[in-house]
C-alpha cells in the first residue's frame, strides 16, 4: 500500500490547506513562542551581573531558550494534535458520508492511515516550524545535538500517539464535539493522573520504608516515563549531569540498578499505545456483517 497515493489523504490535505485556519494557527503559535522565547532570553541575561557578556550567561541562555521552545512545542502537541483527528471519522458520520466511505474500495486500514497522516502532516509542520527558534540555542551553547534529537523524537512520538488517540475516539463517538471532549479529557487525565499516582505511591511506599527497593525504582520509573513532560524533563536533567543518554545507574538497597533512560521507555510505550489505538480504530471501521438465517430445507417425503 502506497500512503502517498491514498485518496483519503489527498482529500484531507486539500481541505486543511484550502482554508485560512491552518495559516492562522501557525502564525499565532509561532508569534507566541517567539515572544515567550524573547522574554526568557531577556530574563536569563538580566539574572547575571555582567549581562550577556558574562561567560556563564551564554550557556544558561542557550539552555533556557532550548527548554522554552521544546516545552511550548510539547504543550502545542498535547493541546492541538488530539483535536486534529477528533473530527476525522465523526465528521463523516455527521455529514452522513460515513457509509459511502466504507463502500469504497479502500480498506479500513487505508481509511484510518489516510485520516491519521493528514492530521500528522499539519502537526509535524507546527513542530518543524519551531525548530529554527530552538536552533538559536546553539549560538549561545549549553545544548548538544543529542538533546535536540531526543527532544524532536519525544515530541514527534507524542504527536503520533495523541493523534491516534483522537482518531480512536472519533471512531467511537458519533459527534465531533463528543470525540473532541473525550480525546482532550483522556490527554488531561494522563497528564494529571500520573503525578497524582506518583505522589500517592510515594507516600504509601515511604510508610512501609520501601523507597529504595528495586520494585519501587522500576515501577515508579515506568509510571513517570509514561508522562511526556516528566520523561523528557528527567532526560534533560540526566543529560545535563553528564549521564549516558540510554542507561544510567540508580542507587537502591540491592545496589546500583541499571535503568533505561525515561525518554527511551516513553518512546517504546507510546509506540505500543499508538499501535493499540490504531488496531482498535481499524476494528471499529470494519462494516458490520450480518449473517442472514438460512431457511431450513424440507426433507423429501
Amino acid at each position: 500500500m502506497r500512503l502517498l497515493s491514498n485518496p483519503v489523504l489527498a482529500r484531507e490535505l486539500r481541505g486543511r490547506i484550502r482554508g485560512n485556519r491552518a495559516l492562522i494557527i501557525l502564525v499565532v503559535y509561532l508569534t507566541i513562542t517567539a515572544a515567550v522565547t524573547l522574554l526568557v532570553h531577556a530574563a536569563t541575561a538580566n539574572s547575571f551581573r555582567g549581562g550577556i557578556s558574562d561567560p556563564e550567561a551564554g550557556r544558561s541562555i542557550g539552555k533556557a531558550i532550548f527548554l522554552t521552545v521544546m516545552t511550548a512545542t510539547l504543550i502545542q502537541v498535547c493541546v492541538i494534535t488530539p483535536s486534529l483527528t477528533a473530527g476525522a471519522i465523526s465528521g463523516e458520520k455527521e455529514r452522513q458520508t460515513y457509509d459511502l466511505l466504507l463502500t469504497t474500495l479502500l480498506s479500513p486500514l487505508q481509511i484510518a492511515l489516510g485520516k491519521l497522516a493528514a492530521a500528522l502532516a499539519f502537526a509535524l509542520l507546527l513542530i518543524m516550524a519551531a525548530l529554527p527558534l530552538a536552533g538559536l540555542s546553539f549560538l549561545f551553547g549549553g545544548v548538544s545535538g543529542t538533546e535536540l534529537i531526543i527532544g524532536i523524537l519525544g515530541i514527534t512520538v507524542t504527536a503520533v500517539c495523541y493523534a491516534t488517540l483522537g482518531l480512536f475516539w472519533s471512531a467511537v463517538m458519533r459527534s465531533t464535539l463528543a470525540a473532541t471532549v473525550m480525546a482532550q479529557g483522556t490527554v488531561v487525565m494522563i497528564l494529571l493522573a500520573i503525578p497524582f499516582l506518583f505522589a500517592i505511591l510515594s507516600l504509601l511506599t515511604d510508610a512501609f520504608n520501601g523507597l529504595n527497593s528495586a520494585i519501587y525504582v522500576y515501577g515508579i520509573g515506568l509510571l513517570l516515563s509514561l508522562h511526556p513532560f516528566i520523561a523528557l524533563g528527567l532526560t534533560a536533567i540526566s543529560l545535563d549531569q553528564g549521564e549516558n543518554p540510554f542507561f544510567f545507574d540508580v542507587p537502591s538497597r540491592a545496589g546500583d540498578l541499571l535503568v533505561p533512560s525515561p525518554w527511551l521507555v516513553y518512546l517504546v510505550c507510546s509506540l505500543l499505545l499508538t499501535a493499540l489505538f490504531l488496531f482498535l480504530t481499524v476494528r471499529l471501521l470494519k462494516p458490520v456483517q450480518y449473517d442472514l438465517p438460512r431457511r431450513a430445507r424440507g426433507k423429501p417425503r
